[in-house]
């Protein structure tokens, strides 16, 4: 439940993390004012607040008092602010994502889906400018970093991500699967950059259920055909072995189910879930599509593209601590019911920030007072076409030579 609603909403966004006591020996030695906690919470007020760069995170600390209070500085330096987000340890912001993500866990509903829980594993990338970014050279022209994601689904409300691992460019997804997938309790959808045999042999040895697409280059050796009923869009249901030489060929057969989409696009997936119908398995994959509103969300709402430091400590802290302040927002989406969107609390959290939690569930809960027809039709006069005499632009030839 959320605290006290006297205290200030940046307060309350802070009650969410174990800040208040926090110590970092080896970074607080010698330092009066800016210790650990106040580093990260100044971080993640700029996340959760839009503060959109260091000069920007200067100005509202000294902007107002609450803020000053709740991050627990008067003052701070752009110059400060960069050299604290790299020397604080990554597995400092690393600890309080999974806090966060251990906190989500425990306040989310025991209604998991009738085909179970899903875990959606994906990466996105992010562009570091080039001479900044050479630690994490990808190609001759281009730098940058991955994060790679697992986004747990447990209901049809409730989908976060429960881990992720962010690394270089020029890392494969296969190698960022090899750190995502490894529980048994839930069913992995992923999309076709994922499919690796040797791999996909080693889930189906350890007992990990799976949902991937499939390329059509992809060779499958059949065992066993199932009927599925003509004209819907389920258009095979099959027992194969995929490979096609003695190298890659899987030990193991696998199902594949093959099916289109409303829009007439064709899906071939491998799955280990043979006790659910083929439909079942479609909607499995149907669901992977929220990692990429997840991913599209993060980008455009927090400042995950454009990065408060580009070395390398600094990029894997601003990225934690970015996801991070998507958990406490997150975490307050459960304790209002989700009675708005994510995205519609954050708006909110922006505009009352130093306000009390009282003002600002007034305004979370705030009713329409009235009910607007919207704008009524009304016919509108025909567009005058203009007169042939009339000159509508000028060109005018240019004098430069050619």
């Amino acid at each position: 439940m959320l605290s006290v609603q006297d205290s200030s909403v940046i307060r309350q966004c802070f009650s969410f993390l174990p800040l208040d006591d926090f110590k970092l020996p080896f970074f607080d030695h010698g330092k009066q004012k800016l210790k650990a906690r106040h580093v990260l919470k100044t971080f993640l007020a700029a996340q959760l607040f839009g503060w959109a760069n260091l000069r920007t995170i200067e100005c509202a600390i000294r902007s107002d008092a609450k803020i000053q209070e709740g991050c627990g500085i008067t003052t701070i330096s752009a110059s400060q602010l960069s050299r604290s987000m790299q020397q604080i340890p990554v597995a400092v912001t690393e600890a309080l994502f999974r806090y966060v993500v251990q906190s989500i866990t425990q306040r989310t509903s025991a209604r998991p889906l009738p085909v179970g829980s899903l875990a959606l594993v994906d990466s996105t990338n992010l562009t570091l400018p080039f001479q900044l970014g050479d630690w994490a050279y990808v190609s001759r022209t281009r730098s940058g970093i991955k994060i790679h994601t697992r986004l747990l689904v447990v209901d049809n409300e409730t989908a976060y991500p429960d881990k992720i691992v962010p690394s270089t460019g020029n890392t494969s997804d296969y190698e960022g699967s090899d750190l995502l997938v490894v529980d048994l309790d839930v069913t992995y959808v992923m999309d076709r950059g994922y499919v690796c045999y040797k791999r996909m042999q080693k889930w189906v040895t350890d007992g990990l259920n799976f949902v991937i697409r499939l390329h059509d280059h992809h060779h499958a050796t059949v065992i066993e055909e199932s009927e599925v009923p003509e004209g819907g869009p389920i258009l095979r249901d099959a027992t194969v072995v995929l490979g096609n030489n003695a190298k890659t060929t899987m030990r193991a057969p696998v199902r594949v189910v093959e099916f289109v989409d409303p829009q007439g696009r064709r899906f071939r997936l491998a799955t280990t879930r043979w006790e659910l119908s083929a439909m079942e398995v479609a909607e499995i994959y149907r669901q992977r599509w929220l990692i990429e509103l997840f991913f599209k969300w993060i980008k455009q709402h927090l400042h995950v593209a454009t990065l408060y430091s580009y070395q390398p400590e600094g990029v894997w802290n601003h990225i934690f601590l970015a996801l991070v302040a998507y958990g406490v927002s997150y975490l307050l989406w459960l304790e209002t019911d989700k009675s708005r969107t994510i995205w519609a609390l954050v708006k909110l959290l922006r505009l009352y920030s130093t306000k009390s939690v009282k003002e600002w569930l007034r305004e979370v809960n705030r009713q329409a007072t009235r009910s607007s027809k919207g704008r009524q039709k009304r016919e509108r006069p025909p567009l005058e076409q203009p007169r042939k005499q009339e000159q509508l632009v000028v060109v005018k030839a240019s004098k430069k030579k050619r």
